[in-house]
């Protein structure tokens, strides 16, 4: 899919040292694998996507879109674990006993 000499130049101006084509063929290896995987990931989003929109009664959406590819790359670099915030149901921290009663009650009666 990528061309060794478009990657083998980019990697020449980056570094300013010269490249071995084995070098870059091994990091073209790489990055194809990392595509098929976003790709078969936003394959997923999609249809995730488009479960929401069918539960909400919108129309449904035929294309990966931008949005798809991020999230793909998101779950992809989080290693499937959500990075939702606190507010959108993500990790909270919980209280343990004895912070629970450590707490006065200040209120006036």
């Amino acid at each position: 899919m990528l061309y060794w000499i478009q990657v083998w130049r980019h990697m020449h101006e980056c570094t300013k040292i010269d490249i071995e084509k084995r070098a870059v063929m091994e990091f073209i290896s790489f990055f194809e694998t990392q595509m098929d995987l976003v790709i078969s990931q936003s394959k997923k989003e999609l249809d995730k996507k488009n479960g929401l929109n069918r539960i909400q009664g919108l129309k449904e959406k035929k294309r990966i879109d931008a949005d798809c590819i991020k999230d793909a790359i998101k779950i992809i670099n989080n290693n499937g674990h959500s990075s939702s915030s606190d507010k959108t149901g993500g990790k909270t921290k919980k209280e343990t006993k004895s912070e629970m009663h450590t707490k006065e009650n200040t209120e006036v009666v």
